[in-house]
């Protein structure tokens, strides 16, 4: 529920700008970074 700062919005997994700065603003800078990375990793094997 991202409009009640319970989460954010994300683009498509292998967007890693727009996903690091929005979760970043939810998360901290280092787990932002981090879990933004990860979808981008994880981008190629998860069929959306």
């Amino acid at each position: 529920m991202p409009d009640f700062g319970a989460g954010c919005h994300l683009a498509g997994l292998d967007d890693k700008y727009w996903n690091t700065e929005k979760l970043t603003e939810v998360l901290g800078e280092v787990d932002g970074i981090t879990v933004a990375s990860a979808l981008y990793a994880l981008s190629g094997t998860i069929d959306l």
